[in-house]
């Protein structure tokens, strides 16, 4: 593929300016550090329309003629007059769940996150001429009939302003022309991570198509989606971002892993970056981690008053193991990260090994596993040892020897905590006895699991009663108790949940339990014979309290 012509050069190409002209906006751009296009308008060898319309067909950003365009009331009522006049942007129809927004600039990445702001929903940018913009925002919102300028005549040679009709059209949410030439990537990869911190996102999913660049915002769990940027801005993007995070910016066939540090807002916000080769491109995954917004504290995870009684009293046991079972982003590590954070006092040693070390816990040793260096969890857990700890974390045990040198710590004085990825907290114990555990040795060093997901919270805004059928209640013990759902409103963006709490499942190893591991008894016999509830059971509590609604407890425990 050739390469794409610099802005002078396309400008040249589409007879809007001479050399002579490129010239002199070269040298007064390389004096003052304007952008070359904003200088060669001041410098009055081109107008404002002209220049945007050819950084639109440059990047396959769609120019629209407002003369056409028909207004859809709902659409302009989702926009303040005052924020539409402000970032002269035209809301005018909605497009497949996203408002679509005619900007003078479509290039400008505060104005666009402004508008999206304001609209509390995602955007689609389009361009169009500032001055019909004008006019039709006086017509839509004070009544004014303004009439419109006559639609430009495309001149001989001129590029195209339209995308290709394979591909589809895409918002400009936040390009610059960056000395004529590039993709602000910086100033855009800063928005897209503002964004999520400001949705309360945990992940941001920036994925490469084949003609835009997707990006995704996981909020409480669900991803949704935050429109597309034009195809151009992806290497520039994935450049900035693998600079940020300290990886090989040449590398793009293998994935990687590093990390960020930014501050949003006043806030420190730490960034695992994840890398992932696709035939379109590299894709990249933000883990957003904002320890001011997870609360590292035990009784705000939304554990029973029992089972918290139950957690604190094995965890000040001297030694055994505490796995926390669950799958990915269940909630595992905060509950660990909580846990440590009880545990952290100075008459005790806590070390932990970590893939990777998630949040910094002040006092506590934290190290992070390194394969290429030899440093595994097993490798990594029998130095631990030798280093007088109390209590370990170990993230996760994958294998037979990490398993073997965390019993054996546990049976030797240590408590250590740790994750598993099974379903249900009696089902790991058959994984356990398959990973290499002995029954016995199990049994005597394993005093208690953890099993657990998380469930989305109701907007309290805008929660409403729900009817439930007899049948359904019946089945799950409802009784005749008020039972609610989501609805929808402005504080919980239209999804009729806010925020998320955790569902439990404890299981303590008492004797009878200890008679079941030796025995190799299937999960569902060591479940009943412990008698304890389920994390259904534990749902059903936050579901009558009114805290989550059925159908989001169903879709947990399902999936």
């Amino acid at each position: 593929m050739a390469p794409r012509a610099r802005i002078g050069e396309r400008l040249i190409q589409a007879g809007l300016i001479n050399k002579q002209q490129l010239e002199k906006g070269l040298q007064v751009h390389a004096a003052t550090g304007e952008q070359l296009g904003k200088t060669l308008v001041k410098l009055g060898y081109l107008d404002d329309d002209s220049l945007v319309r050819t950084l639109c067909a440059d990047a396959g950003i769609q120019y629209v003629t407002l003369q056409d365009v028909t207004l859809d009331p709902a659409a302009v009522a989702s926009l303040p007059g005052n924020i539409a006049t402000k970032y002269s942007a035209l809301p005018f129809r909605n497009d497949n769940g996203r408002l679509l927004v005619a900007m003078a600039d479509p290039f400008e990445i505060e104005a666009v996150a402004a508008v999206e702001r304001a609209a509390r929903r995602p955007i689609r940018v389009v361009a169009a001429s500032r001055d019909s913009i004008a006019a039709m925002i006086s017509r839509a919102y004070n009544g004014t009939h303004v009439p419109l300028p006559p639609a430009p005549r495309r001149e001989t040679g001129r590029p195209p302003v339209a995308p290709p009709a394979a591909a589809p059209s895409t918002p400009a949410h936040s390009m610059d022309e960056q000395g004529g030439e590039s993709v602000n990537a910086a100033a855009l990869a800063e928005a897209i991570i503002k964004r999520g911190v400001q949705l309360g996102a945990t992940d941001v999913h920036i994925e490469p198509q084949e003609y835009e660049t997707r990006v995704r915002y996981r909020v409480d769990g669900l991803l949704q989606d935050a429109g597309g940027y034009p195809k151009s801005v992806q290497a520039p993007l994935m450049s900035r971002i693998k600079i940020l995070a300290g990886v090989d910016i040449a590398e793009t066939r293998l994935p990687q892993d590093g990390r960020i540090r930014v501050t949003v807002d006043a806030t420190p916000i730490d960034i695992r970056v994840s890398t992932y080769p696709t035939i379109y491109g590299e894709d990249v995954v933000l883990r957003l981690l904002d320890r001011s917004k997870t609360a590292l504290n035990l009784n705000s995870l939304g554990i029973a008053e029992q089972d918290l009684a139950l957690l604190r009293t094995t965890m000040r046991r001297p030694h055994g193991l505490i796995p926390v079972t669950g799958p990915t982003g269940s909630g595992k590590t905060t509950t660990l990260y909580s846990a440590l954070s009880e545990l952290n006092t100075r008459e005790r040693c806590i070390i932990t090994l970590e893939d990777p070390v998630e949040y910094e816990l002040a006092e506590i040793r934290q190290s992070q596993i390194n394969v290429r260096a030899g440093l595994t969890f097993a490798s990594g857990l029998r130095s631990i040892l030798r280093h007088d700890p109390d209590i370990i974390l170990v993230g996760e045990i994958r294998d037979k020897d990490t398993l073997q040198i965390a019993l054996s710590a546990a049976l030797t004085g240590h408590l250590v905590l740790t994750t598993l990825h099974t379903t249900t907290a009696a089902g790991s114990i058959p994984r356990l006895i398959d990973m290499g555990a002995e029954p016995f040795v199990l049994a005597s060093s394993m005093h208690l699991v953890i099993s657990q997901r998380l469930v989305r919270l109701l907007c309290p805004n805008c929660k409403v009663e729900v009817d439930v059928p007899e049948i359904v209640r019946r089945e799950h013990g409802l009784g005749d108790e008020p039972l609610f759902g989501p609805q929808g409103c402005a504080h919980c963006r239209q999804t009729g949940y806010r925020g998320r709490l955790g569902i439990f499942e404890f299981l303590p190893v008492d004797e009878r339990l200890s008679r079941a591991i030796y025995e190799r008894r299937t999960p569902e016999e060591i479940h009943s014979i412990s008698g304890r509830p389920t994390m259904f059971d534990d749902g059903l509590g936050k579901v009558r309290a009114g805290l989550t609604s059925l159908d989001e407890l169903l879709r947990v425990i399902s999936a």
